[in-house]
């Protein structure tokens, strides 16, 4: 048995073939051939897993018989086939034993608790899903899936690389959306790739790497399988997002994000290496503006971030928190503590002998004393902070006004300098790994929609407590990082700790470099 796929050296689709990896997601842009390719690689493992059962679904049986199915008998050589049922059976069997099971997933009236039942009843060496993102389709089938990867099948091809039985692979495509494929698999993965920590990451333990690999490229890749006028009818059909989308292929390009601008691999920077900027920039004599803000909650979380401007006018937010049901005492003393690892002791700013008191941005609400009627009680909020040595001042609740000055940081100026990798082409806002809150909420904060499916000039009320801090951050144009030195400046951070051992002064001395 013999089977011809042309595909050129270092291409996405080599690439692709090449995976060993236990879950493979062949994603993309419209036509980009992510279904060819995974009905040649099915047809692979076909011949050399003899006697293999093999699973091609999709969410529906039309959606399964009108595009995968016929993918496959195109690609699949007549020779092979012992038969070929497209009943209620609906297989293909190889004259080598191999049988390829076709059946939709999406059961009718099931809910996330039941089980998907016409694909339980049978183990499998591989399986295939068509466009997983499918919203028949949910994060539990996919589970289920993985469940009934049980096939042992003895490998007997020449390619030392493979499996020797099984191979127990589950073959995904699909195309960019925000549903659970990119919150549960794509997104752990993106995470894992900038150094950000994801729970939800799919781990081999054994291998000391991703159970998934992820293949992604646009329409444009594989433009010479397209007929001719294929993609200047999807150029003329698809605009602005949809077409970062479905021609792109770009995960974060999805209609009614409130910040389609965010890029985790652009505006997400190791922690080790802002740090170490920021310790830098006090070494050269610069004193950075500190910025911090604050969203306070009860049963929602407490949202504090720190951060600082440097000498171009970029903020870089270095830490803070984001947790549920915190004290005020005890949030005070996370705030200073946070503080005082970068050397800014007491919210004072000293610099040419000019002190000035130094105030957290903090949501308008914490200055109120109403309870929610009109009757006055008590101490504000701002004011117990005030107790526990954190002084507030009002930021700016306007929404739409702070969102369009988020935008605005984040987007990308052709002409700005990047001070990370110093190259033009930059944002003027960056965040640290460590706060992945922030990652989570800002890839799924979406624009409201009205009763007639229209979007309003209102974003969604929910796990927004650290987005709504972002925007109190900047409230006020952050005044650049001054970059003469200061008088009798300190010397850089990281010899602070050792020094106070020595000189039990050091405490009393100015701090220069908030």
């Amino acid at each position: 048995m013999t089977l011809t796929y042309k595909i050129h050296e270092g291409s996405l689709h080599e690439k692709f073939q090449k995976s060993r990896a236990k879950i493979q997601i062949f994603g993309g842009g419209f036509g980009n051939g992510k279904t060819t390719g995974a009905v040649v690689k099915a047809l692979q493992l076909a011949k050399d897993y003899p006697g293999s059962n093999g699973l091609v679904a999709r969410s529906t049986y039309p959606k399964l018989n009108s595009t995968i199915r016929k993918e496959f008998e195109k690609w699949c050589p007549k020779s092979w086939v012992a038969r070929n049922v497209n009943s209620k059976e609906n297989l293909i069997e190889l004259k080598n034993g191999t049988v390829i099971n076709f059946s939709y997933i999406a059961q009718g009236g099931k809910n996330e608790e039941s089980s998907t039942s016409n694909l339980l009843s049978a183990t499998y060496d591989w399986i295939v899903v068509d466009q997983i993102e499918d919203p028949e389709i949910s994060h539990k089938d996919f589970l289920d899936l993985l469940g009934r990867l049980r096939g042992n099948t003895t490998y007997q091809g020449d390619d030392e690389t493979m499996p020797t039985s099984g191979p127990r692979w589950l073959i995904a495509m699909c195309n960019p959306t925000r549903n659970w494929v990119y919150r549960e698999l794509v997104k752990p993965l993106q995470d894992h790739k900038i150094g950000l920590k994801n729970n939800k990451l799919l781990w081999d333990e054994e291998n000391n790497c991703p159970l998934i690999e992820l293949f992604e490229g646009s329409t444009y890749e594989n433009a010479e399988n397209l007929p001719a006028d294929f993609i200047k009818t999807q150029e003329a059909a698809y605009k602005g997002q949809m077409r970062e989308r479905f021609l792109l292929g770009k995960w974060g390009a999805y209609e009614g994000l409130v910040y389609p601008q965010y890029d985790a691999s652009v505006h997400l920077i190791q922690h080790e290496e802002m740090e170490a900027y920021y310790d830098a920039l006090i070494e050269e004599g610069v004193v950075p503006t500190i910025l911090d803000a604050y969203d306070h909650g009860i049963a929602s979380p407490s949202c504090y971030l720190f951060g600082f401007v440097d000498r171009i006018g970029n903020v870089h937010v270095l830490d803070g928190f984001h947790e549920k049901e915190l004290l005020i005492s005890t949030a005070a003393s996370r705030m200073k503590k946070i503080r005082k690892e970068y050397g800014f002791v007491e919210g004072n700013l000293y610099h040419d002998d000019i002190i000035t008191s130094h105030k957290v941005l903090a949501d308008p609400a914490v200055f109120r004393r109403s309870s929610g009627g009109s009757k006055t009680v008590g101490t504000t909020t701002s004011g117990l902070f005030r107790e526990n040595g954190i002084q507030m001042t009002r930021a700016n609740n306007d929404i739409l006004n702070g969102i369009a000055k988020v935008q605005s940081y984040l987007a990308i100026d052709d002409y700005h300098l990047n001070p990370y990798t110093n190259t033009l082409g930059s944002p003027r806002i960056f965040f640290s790994t460590n706060l992945d809150f922030i990652d989570r909420e800002i890839v799924d904060y979406y624009w409201r929609k009205d009763t007639s499916g229209e979007y309003e000039d209102l974003p969604m009320d929910r796990n927004d407590h650290g987005m709504d801090t972002m925007k109190y951050l900047l409230t006020n144009r952050p005044r650049v990082a001054i970059a003469t030195a200061p008088k009798q400046a300190l010397p850089p951070r990281r010899m602070l700790w050792s020094e106070r051992e020595a000189n039990p002064m050091q405490d009393n001395r100015k701090h220069r470099y908030a």
